[in-house]
This record gives structure tokens, C-alpha cells and sequence, in this order.
């Protein structure tokens, strides 16, 4: 049975390596913090107010919600990186998530380690819908952008933009 390893809470990436867990939140490098048990974690609307709290006990493989939490808030991913359904089938998103739930993708119980893992075009099609919106910048908007600020913004990108 597959094990939840990590969690993606709002772009925040928590790890558990069987004795910490490594917070990853993009800049400079992962922390550890202390134990195996994330508890009531805030989640932000989009105006940055606390909409709901997640608690996960990685090694007892609970986790809870308390909250209403918008799709794409909370991914959980198994030691694979295969990404496992946060609420059971037929359960509401936002309602409170059982303590002890652990639903696996109906292809990840049958699928050996070693097999690649194909999405379908419903999955491909649902992701696709979850992307921001393009905003169309107007000359109006773009007015007030000369070559000095644009030479800067150049010139920071060189200095903080680090390729692999």
C-alpha cells in the first residue's frame, strides 16, 4: 500500500524522510523540522485570510482538514510521487476529511513500481482548467516602462536566476 511521503500545501512542500520533515517553500534550502506530524497548518484564500487548518501524521498516515480548502490547496504524494486523492470518492470538497483516510488511484493499487504512469485525458483536461488565467497587458498598462526599468529588471534576473 502506498505511503504518503508528501504534501503540497499551497506551493509548500513537506517531506517526511522517516524521521523529519523537510520544508521546502522554494527559497534557499529545505529545513527539518522535528518529528513526523504537521499540525493545523493554515490555508489562505486568495485575500489572505485563514480559511482552514491541515494536520497530517505521516507515520500513523492520518490527516485531517478542518475547513473549507479550494482543489489544488492540499496534494498528497506517495513515495513515487505519485499524487493520491486528498477526500474519498463521493465525499463533498471542504467537508471534514476523516482522520484515518488513505485513497489510493484505483490504477496505483494494481500498477508494479517499476510501470510508467499514464494520465488520462480527463485528468490531462481537468489540470489544464486549474491554470491561472492570461491577463492581457494594454499599452496603457505598459506606459510607464522605459529601458532603464526594463535594463534593471534584466540585470536583476541575471543576478538571481541561478540555471542548473
Amino acid at each position: 500500500m502506498a505511503k504518503v511521503t508528501t504534501v503540497l500545501l499551497q506551493g509548500v512542500s513537506y517531506r517526511w524522510d522517516g524521521q523529519d520533515i523537510l520544508v521546502d517553500d522554494g527559497v534557499g534550502i529545505p529545513w527539518p523540522l522535528g518529528g513526523h506530524a504537521l499540525e493545523q497548518v493554515e490555508l489562505f484564500d486568495g485575500e489572505g485570510e485563514s480559511v482552514a487548518a491541515f494536520t497530517i501524521d505521516f507515520e500513523g498516515q492520518r490527516w485531517f482538514l478542518s475547513g473549507p480548502g479550494a482543489p489544488g490547496d492540499i496534494i498528497l504524494l506517495d513515495e513515487m510521487g505519485v499524487s493520491l486523492a486528498v477526500y474519498p470518492p463521493g465525499m463533498e470538497e471542504g467537508m471534514p476529511l476523516p482522520s484515518n483516510v488513505l485513497i489510493l488511484p484505483e490504477s496505483a493499487e494494481s500498477m508494479a513500481t517499476d510501470e510508467l504512469v499514464v494520465l488520462d485525458l480527463d485528468d490531462i483536461l481537468y489540470e489544464s482548467e486549474q491554470l491561472e488565467p492570461i491577463l492581457v497587458a494594454t499599452s496603457a498598462d505598459t506606459a510607464h516602462l522605459d529601458g532603464e526599468l526594463i535594463d534593471d529588471v534584466i540585470n536583476w534576473l541575471a543576478v538571481y536566476s541561478h540555471h542548473d
